[in-house]
C-alpha cells in the first residue's frame, strides 16, 4: 500500500500547534482513506506508574481525527469536537511507539463523524468516535 506524504497547510498548521508539537504527533500520510501517524509514549506523557494517560490519548485521537477530516473541508469551513466516546482495551507503557489510524466514516453538510483506532506493536490498544461540528469561519 503506497502512501501519500503530502500535507495540506491546514494539517501542517494544526501539527505545529505548541500544545500538539508536546504531544510529538508525527504525520505518516495517507493510504488510501485512511491517515496514519504515531507518536511515542514518553515519561512527560505517562501517569505516576510509567503508563499513556488516557487524556493525553484522547487527545492524541483528537489531532489524527482532525488531519483525516481536514481535506473534506471548505477553506471557510472548521470543525469543532460536540461528541468523543474513546474505548481504551490495554496500557501503553513508556517508550512504546503508538501507531494511529484516522478516517472520516460519514461526511454531512454539518456533522461529520469520525474513526481513529490506536495499536501498539500492531496489537489494538485503543479506539475512538468521534463527531464534529462543521461550523463556518466568522470574518470579525
Amino acid at each position: 500500500m503506497s502512501m501519500n506524504l503530502d500535507l495540506l497547510p491546514r494539517q501542517l498548521k494544526v501539527l505545529e500547534l505548541p500544545f500538539n508539537r508536546q504531544l510529538g504527533l508525527v504525520y505518516d500520510g495517507v493510504a488510501g482513506s485512511t491517515t496514519k501517524s504515531h507518536f511515542f509514549s514518553t515519561p512527560e506523557l505517562a501517569t505516576f506508574d510509567g503508563y499513556l494517560h488516557g487524556g493525553v490519548l484522547s487527545a492524541m485521537f483528537e489531532v489524527a481525527g482532525f488531519l483525516a477530516l481536514v481535506p473534506h473541508l471548505a477553506e471557510n469551513q472548521h470543525a469543532v469536537t460536540h461528541d468523543l466516546h474513546v474505548s481504551f482495551m490495554r496500557s501503553i507503557a513508556t517508550g512504546a511507539r503508538c501507531d494511529l489510524s484516522a478516517s472520516v466514516s460519514r461526511l454531512g453538510r454539518t456533522l461529520a463523524f469520525l474513526e481513529v483506532t490506536a495499536f501498539v506493536d500492531a496489537k489494538l490498544v485503543a479506539s475512538a468516535r468521534i463527531t464534529k461540528s462543521i461550523t463556518v469561519f466568522n470574518d470579525s
